[in-house]
């Protein structure tokens, strides 16, 4: 290897793992000079080790000092009462603090911070609590007082965070996804409480009411609000940037929404990521990903809307990116029904690999400040961490003022004047004491005169806006006004009336009335986004008229986001099926129509059925395609389904149809409902050798799910068929039929390794087979290196006493105890050592890697997608892949647990629960996604295993294991050996 090769492998290696730079980060005092930032900026440190350490959240008060939470729980999250509130002050205006005072000295599980109502607001896992100041003498007039609970501390660093006031007088924060938790106030039912486990949520500070705003992502970190006060998020690991409209449900990283008729979810709102495609794991900085912005891992969230940058930078959104260690920007586009994030040039480049910003937000002189957890490893390092740094820095362009002004003094009068100000900081922090103000029982004081003035003189929307929050925060906003601005010049107005009349779920019969002529009229897709947001907060027998309103709209068909929201607001009624039945037909979204088909036929009652093969009666393709594809998926799982009223005389026309998407879907429902023809055209499909394979796939697919009689014979001649053979197997595992394993010993010698994978897993799929596979082994007809660690895990699954003494006798322990685990990795050490790496062959450890881990794991954007892709993991740490392949169990995410199900005919299914529903449970294996339905499972259980079996290693050879541990290492991909 040569020099630079060596080099790109330490580069690699220093990504992967959690190495400790040897210097250190650069000192505190010199780190601005290696920032590089668009000429005219400046930075300067204004706050450093030892001065403050683990800085992971900071604020404003009114008088523009800056709180900042000390950290010191982090990774442990132990009650410990460790973590620290400093406030800093700069009098004179140089960018650096001249007075720190240290407010609280024993928080616990401290991650965010924010300021108002008499006091400090702070994430405290479980807790979010207040600690009272109301003379603002920078001493607590009390205990903190818990005003929610039950946030999950099991989180890690997916916990609560990025506390933040809306324009709408709420406080709102974040929450990670790696936990559930069920938040309400201190000793809550849990009826009274509200789940939630990624997504945005508010809580309001004299109500006290709790919401879920958004759920969905990943480790949502930062979020702040545009000029028209739309709510947006920053993202760790899946893409960055979301437009988070009340009631959103979004993409995820895994595991299922809560809502099993949500169907679809949204997606972020930029049309680009910041690294260089592939895997996110390998997303750690690097050259590859610099030009992109540097990596996956996004915190922080600031919308400049300041007076000190230059106006080009107003409204552009700035998020830290951990891996590139730098701020990056994205630019905002209004499209549709939202918006488009575009990817800008990054603002800063710290220059030093320790950078690690945390949080980012502009002042009361319009100067940014950006805070540096200062660590190593990725995002903060959750093993260790380093607790003797952090800094605090200050951006600036040209010249700054000194802020001299303490808000909370200024008179009413002043404070609504400041609803002008350039400096969105100033207009919140005033908005926010007005409705302190008015909430403190002196509503009147505020008149709201000078406010609605402003409002109707204000020449654009986001002007017109600010006055707007001011009147709500006041409690000025009556339901009058707000029906006046429904007919307001700016759309952005027109929304938030409509969401602001909403606040409280309930409107009177003329604003019912309005709202349904919005819905049918408004031209605006922002307006209609607002409206379909309404919905979820209104009474399911006020929803008909708005919805029917919104669903007319042809044109928001393209606008999948707009479509998703009106679909969750319209899903709670369509049990009400004859009303739901006439909102489809009105529709002039196709979506809608498939999601109200899908969501009638989910319980496969005769008179929905039947009404919705009514509604495909008129010769008309655009309301036969998605009423079909909802019908087909809602019966997916289901093995025989009683033909609905009119369908024998409706089938003919949708077997005939020139639309390939009606007369395949038709094909497929006319199976479930048991349709002779539909089952010969079928069957024909499957063993038709002029055919395509994928369509010849699917129709064995097909006649497998609905578990077609007498298929098994069907399929054995199949299996001497490449193209189909792999479907031929997984349809015979459906099946019990003593022909079955002869029938793939007959061919398993002309089988390629995925066939005989696929034909193992389907001999390991029941008692009876896996007797006749054993003896297969012993009798030399199947090679016992071809049966896996996954297999041997499937058979022992099988919970059958004979089969487990046999392959105790051929294969010995195969589940170690932690003991044996601990000596089985101190002895593979041994004889791993650099010396026999240095002989081992990548090229054949691919091949070991594709017999034994490819089903289920990705490496270089190469196999399955079941497990955690493994291209970013510390593949280069011996000691990681030992511990980690010889005991998979010991640290395993919920949603890589492996449960069993044994269905009625004996199979026993080995997987992972990726989807269930009220009709059928989808498991996916280590080979296929199985839909089984639910009246077919003779029993569950779950258990706390990976689906990566204990003897994964056990079962190789030791060259087998040396040539798979260096090709897991190799920092690029392995060429095959016919390559």
């Amino acid at each position: 290897m040569d020099r630079r090769g060596y080099g790109s492998w330490l580069l690699l290696v220093s990504m992967l793992t959690p190495v400790w730079a040897a210097d250190g980060p650069v000192p505190a005092p010199e780190a601005t000079r290696h920032f590089k930032l668009p000429p005219g900026f400046q930075a300067t440190l204004f706050a450093g080790e030892p001065d403050i350490v683990q800085p992971i959240a900071f604020t404003f008060d009114d008088r523009g000092r800056l709180w900042v939470v000390e950290n010191h729980s982090y990774p442990g999250w132990k009650s410990e009462k460790k973590d620290r509130v400093l406030v800093f002050e700069d009098r004179d205006g140089d960018g650096r603090f001249d007075v720190r005072k240290v407010f609280l000295e024993n928080g616990s599980n401290l991650s965010g911070i924010e300021w108002g109502f008499g006091g400090v607001w702070l994430c405290s896992t479980p807790n979010l609590v207040f600690v009272p100041d109301a003379n603002w003498d920078d001493v607590p007039d009390g205990e903190p007082v818990v005003k929610l609970d039950g946030w999950d501390p099991k989180a890690g660093h997916n916990v609560t965070s990025s506390l933040a006031w809306g324009p709408d007088g709420w406080l709102y924060g974040c929450n990670g996804i790696l936990s559930n938790s069920a938040v309400g106030a201190p000793g809550a039912a849990p009826t009274e409480r509200t789940a939630i486990n990624c997504g945005v949520w508010r809580y309001h500070p004299t109500r006290a009411i709790f919401e879920a705003v958004a759920h969905g992502t990943t480790n949502p970190w930062g979020l702040d609000f545009d000029e028209y006060g739309q709510t947006f998020i920053t993202n760790c690991v899946i893409q960055h940037l979301w437009h988070a409209v009340p009631g959103s449900r979004f993409q995820r990283m895994f595991g299922q929404d809560f809502n099993p008729h949500s169907y679809a979810l949204m997606t972020s709102c930029a049309d680009h990521i910041h690294w260089a495609g592939g895997p996110w794991q390998e997303a750690r900085g690097g050259e590859r990903h610099d030009s992109h912005g540097g990596g996956h891992a996004h915190v922080g969230a600031m919308i400049y809307l300041g007076d000190n940058w230059p106006d080009a930078y107003r409204n552009g959104v700035f998020m830290c990116n951990i891996h590139g260690n730098r701020v990056n920007q994205d630019r905002l586009e209004r499209r549709g029904s939202g918006y488009t994030a575009h990817h800008g040039l990054d603002f800063l480049h710290a220059g030093d690999p320790w950078f690690r910003g945390m949080t980012i937000k502009y002042g009361p002189d319009g100067g940014a400040y950006v805070s540096d957890w200062t660590d190593t490893g990725e995002c903060h390092n959750y093993e260790v961490v380093d607790r003797s740094n952090g800094r605090v820095y200050k951006i600036t362009y040209g010249q700054t003022k000194p802020w001299k002004t303490d808000l909370a003094r200024l008179s009413d009068g002043e404070l609504v004047g400041l609803q002008g100000h350039k400096n969105e900081w100033v207009v919140r922090h005033a908005r926010r004491i007005l409705q302190e103000r008015a909430s403190a029982g002196r509503p009147g004081r505020v008149g709201s005169e000078p406010l609605v003035k402003m409002l109707r003189d204000a020449p654009t929307g986001a002007g017109q806006l600010r006055s707007l929050w001011a009147l709500h925060a006041v409690g000025a906003a009556n339901e009058s006004l707000l029906q006046e601005l429904m007919a307001n010049r700016h759309d952005v107005v027109r929304a938030w009336a409509v969401q602001l009349e909403l606040e409280d779920r309930q409107a009177s019969s003329t604003m019912l009335t309005m709202l349904a002529s919005l819905a049918r009229d408004d031209p605006s897709p922002w307006v209609r986004l607002a409206l379909a947001a309404s919905l979820q907060r209104l009474p399911l027998a006020d929803r008909w008229a708005i919805a029917e309103g919104l669903a007319a709209h042809a044109d928001d068909a393209q606008d999948t986001n707009l479509a998703l929201m009106i679909w969750y607001g319209v899903e709670p009624l369509v049990p009400d099926t004859q009303r739901a039945i006439g909102l489809a037909r009105g529709a002039k979204i196709p979506l809608i129509r498939q999601y109200i088909a899908r969501r009638v036929a989910a319980p496969a009652v005769a008179a929905g059925l039947a009404a919705l093969v009514e509604l495909m009666e008129q010769d008309d393709d655009g309301m036969r395609e998605p009423v079909l594809r909802g019908m087909l998926e809602a019966l997916q799982g289901r093995r025989r389904v009683s033909a609905p009223t009119g369908w024998p005389a409706l089938y003919p026309a949708l077997a005939h149809s020139s639309v390939a998407a009606i007369h395949e879907q038709g094909l497929l429902l006319a199976l479930i409902f048991g349709d002779p023809l539909a089952l010969a055209e079928l069957r024909g499909n499957a063993a038709d050798v002029r055919a395509a394979a994928d369509a010849r796939e699917q129709a064995i697919a097909a006649l497998t799910q609905a578990k077609t009689p007498g298929l098994a014979p069907f399929l054995h001649p199949l299996l001497a068929d490449s193209a189909v053979r792999v479907a031929a197997l997984r349809g015979l595992a459906a099946y019990s039929d003593e022909a079955t394993p002869q029938a793939i010993f007959k061919q398993y010698a002309g089988f390629d390794l995925t066939a005989r994978q696929e034909a193992i897993s389907t001999l390991a799929a029941r008692s009876r087979y896996a007797l006749t596979l054993l003896d297969a082994v012993e009798q030399g007809v199947i090679p016992i290196g071809d049966v896996s660690a996954f297999h041997v895990q499937q058979l022992q699954n099988l919970g059958n006493a004979e089969v487990s003494r046999r392959m105790a006798k051929t294969w010995g322990a195969v589940r170690p105890t932690s003991a044996d685990r601990a000596a089985l990795v101190a002895q593979f050490k041994q004889r791993l050592t650099p010396a026999a790496m240095a002989q081992a062959d990548r090229r054949r450890g691919r091949a070991v890697f594709a017999k034994t881990c490819a089903a289920c794991h990705t490496l270089f954007d190469a196999g399955g997608k079941i497990g955690p892709e493994l291209t970013g993991s510390q593949r280069a740490n011996l000691d990681y892949v030992l511990t980690n392949v010889l005991d998979p169990s010991a640290v395993v995410a919920k949603d890589y647990q492996m449960a069993l199900i044994q269905t009625t005919d004996g199979r026993v299914l080995s997987g992972i629960i990726k989807r269930e529903d009220d009709n059928s449970v989808t498991v996916q294996t280590a080979t296929e996604l199985v839909v089984v339905p639910k009246n077919e499972v003779e029993s569950r259980q779950a258990t706390a295993n990976s689906m990566m079996p204990d003897g994964l290693l056990l079962s190789l050879s030791l060259i087998e294991v040396r040539d798979l541990v260096a090709y897991l290492a190799s920092p690029t991909q392995t060429p095959l050996a016919s390559e």
